[in-house]
């Protein structure tokens, strides 16, 4: 069922999405650089006039939002931060050839970031300002600048049970990639043949994956059942981002792929768990 169907014409292609404590959906919109909440209207994360596309968004255990902007501009692109309704403010500066995408918390507060278009995974430890590479892989990279799809590596990142998860889209690949005090752990091919653009976890361990070219929403249970949710004819159109609710999933359509343009925000009722993402209560 779609709940929110947004302009395209506009710039208004939600690329990603969470859930705060009180309910409110928030999602970034890729082309106007803005964070829509339900209930009010979009906020402007960069200056007016910057030049930025909104990606990731991410939320800390105070309901703070941090948004990725990719820019041009080296006093824009990074991880802004909502301090207060309409007012962000830079929390993570990142080099300005960097194609940020998703980004995730760990539960000690370190922020990760994907950088799409360079292959890197780029992260900001607690206390610190700047993201700055933590790993660089070829599992990572793209495989051609043919299209969006293989134009676009490492996607989407999750924390799970303690270990990193990261989609491929070029690649079409899931990844665990274990975490140490020291860096990077070990990378593992959990799941082939799936370009995925973000992914989901809840807290029994089911995987969901938004397949944003086939549009179509996965589950792969941890036993590797797979089952396809939700396809075009449940109102996808170009998948990027799911939510874990406490009745189901809600999931972006970025409504940039193919012809029809109808990004929009489709709730899916489902028997779930509980949403299992890490919330660190990071200073303020």
């Amino acid at each position: 069922m779609i709940i929110k169907a947004f302009d395209h014409s506009a710039g208004e292609t939600p690329e990603n999405i969470v859930v705060l404590a009180d309910g409110t959906v928030c999602a970034t919109l890729l082309l106007a650089g803005d964070v829509w909440l339900s209930g009010g209207e979009s906020e402007r994360v960069a200056p007016e006039g910057a030049d930025a596309l909104a990606v990731g968004l991410a939320v800390d255990a105070h309901d703070r939002l941090y948004a990725a902007l990719r820019s041009t501009d080296e006093t824009v692109v990074g991880i802004w931060r909502r301090e207060a309704p309409r007012r962000w403010v830079r929390f993570a500066a990142a080099p300005p050839q960097a194609g940020l995408n998703g980004i995730t918390f760990a539960e000690d507060g370190t922020l990760y970031a994907a950088d799409s278009e360079r292959g890197e995974i780029l992260y900001c430890p607690p206390g610190e300002d700047t993201l700055r590479r933590w790993l660089i892989d070829e599992r990572l990279a793209t495989t051609s600048q043919d299209d969006p799809v293989s134009a676009t590596g490492v996607n989407g990142l999750k924390v799970w049970d303690g270990d990193l998860w990261a989609t491929n889209t070029a690649q079409g690949t899931v990844l665990r990639i274990g975490v140490k005090a020291e860096g990077p752990g070990e990378i593992t091919q959990v799941h082939a043949g799936i370009p995925a653009d973000d992914l989901a976890f809840d807290s029994a361990g089911t995987l969901y994956l938004a397949v944003h070219p086939e549009n179509t929403i996965l589950r792969i249970t941890p036993d590797g059942a797979r089952t396809v949710l939700a396809t075009e004819a449940d109102g996808l159109d170009g998948p990027s981002a799911i939510a874990v609710t406490g009745d189901g999933l809600l999931v972006t359509s970025l409504g940039m792929l193919g012809s029809r343009h109808s990004p929009n925000i489709v709730r899916l009722p489902l028997d779930v768990a509980a949403p299992a993402l890490p919330r660190p209560a990071l200073p303020r």
